[in-house]
């Protein structure tokens, strides 16, 4: 679960429920519901940063965060629309 993102960046812009600087964890795993590349497009999201996708504040990249860590947060995301 949460334990994932020791990632700090994550916690302080996204709530699982709720919207906050970023959208909620939960309105992205809808968004990426049943995408055979939800997981990558994702993981290049956390990695490298987006925007024009969850409102107006563009998420900046998290060159911190290894890609194993990115991948674990990701596929974390992705269960929250079961």
């Amino acid at each position: 679960g949460v334990g994932v993102c020791g990632v700090g960046f994550a916690i302080a812009r996204h709530q699982i429920d709720s919207k906050r600087v970023g959208p909620a964890w939960k309105s992205a795993a809808a968004k990426y519901a049943g995408q055979p590349d939800a997981q990558a497009r994702l993981e290049t999201s956390i990695r490298h940063g987006s925007a024009n996708k969850g409102g107006k504040v563009p998420m900046p990249a998290q060159t911190h965060v290894s890609e194993d860590e990115a991948r674990q947060l990701a596929a974390w995301i992705l269960t929250l629309n079961k």
